[in-house]
């Protein structure tokens, strides 16, 4: 039986959502048809995306129809990624310009069928003053959230690295206090790898996962590899996931380009798409990955 079929064990299908990491995609149908061939059904979106920029109403619905045609469905966006975007932004008028910005890609995209929006809380302020920026947090996630709510998207903030202004106990005490029904937390494996450990992080943040940012590293740097490429312990953190009651799906975050330095292998989308299933379909969790 392949890793892509159905075991029989399996109580819960999620989507394996497929991120392109080139933004500059030169030919967008070529290279979705690519996707949708390899066998790959869900797709993780971001603002640019080839020829289409997503902020634009008339082009997400464009390139939406060019995607359904393929058979391939927006399941997932990271945010807004060309202007001021982080929700910690310090400028009032580009913290406001910033809620706007995120608020008309998540309804762009959620006619589209997106499910999780991922947003980034932003750097350590300058100043130092935590307290601050947190409250210019919460009053992004006060509109953002509501908003998604409306629109059935899950809000997915997304946890960081040294040097972010959220440690992983931060992002964690926000949701949990938080506790809005659209607002989660978006689990990234290899920022987790880096800071205490990927499965460890995924067990703290169980209870508020929406979403997965699946990639692998050395455990020095965020590399965006492919798993197995790295350091990352694989088979607990897909235990952890299973167990994750919030999950909606997966998304592959590795760069797989050559224009990322750090690739070590460029794989095919079919060869991708298997290593992930590989990785992702462990026997025994009640979840399989399509």
């Amino acid at each position: 039986m392949s890793s892509a079929a159905v075991k029989p064990e399996a109580s819960k299908v999620l989507d394996l959502a497929h991120l392109i990491w080139d933004r500059a995609i030169e030919d967008f149908d070529a290279t979705y048809t690519e996707v949708a061939q390899a066998g790959f059904r869900a797709l993780v979106m971001s603002q640019r995306r080839g020829p289409f920029d997503l902020l634009v109403p008339e082009q997400a619905r464009e390139a939406g129809r060019r995607l359904e045609h393929l058979g391939l469905a927006v399941r997932a966006c990271h945010g807004v990624e060309t202007q001021p975007c982080d929700l910690s932004e310090a400028d009032a008028d580009a913290h406001a310009a910033m809620v706007t910005a995120h608020a008309t890609l998540m309804e762009n995209v959620a006619e589209l069928g997106c499910r999780t929006y991922v947003v980034h809380l932003g750097a350590a302020p300058q100043d130092g003053n935590k307290e601050a920026a947190w409250g210019r947090v919460r009053k992004a996630v006060d509109e953002l959230g509501t908003r998604a709510e409306a629109l059935g998207v899950a809000l997915a903030l997304e946890n960081g690295m040294q040097g972010y202004l959220a440690t992983n106990n931060d992002l964690l005490s926000f949701v949990a206090e938080y506790d809005h029904p659209a607002v989660g937390i978006c689990y990234d494996s290899g920022h987790a790898h880096i800071m205490e450990g990927a499965a460890v992080v995924l067990e703290a943040f169980s209870s508020y996962v929406v979403t997965a940012h699946l990639h692998d590293n050395d455990g020095t740097a965020d590399q965006h590899l492919v798993p197995g490429q790295g350091t990352l312990e694989w088979q607990p953190v897909v235990e952890e996931l299973a167990r994750c009651p919030r999950l909606i799906h997966a998304e592959i975050e590795a760069a797989n380009c050559t224009q990322w330095p750090p690739t070590t292998e460029v794989y095919s989308q079919e060869d991708l798409r298997a290593r992930y299933l590989e990785i992702l379909n462990l026997p025994g969790t009640g979840v399989l990955y399509r």
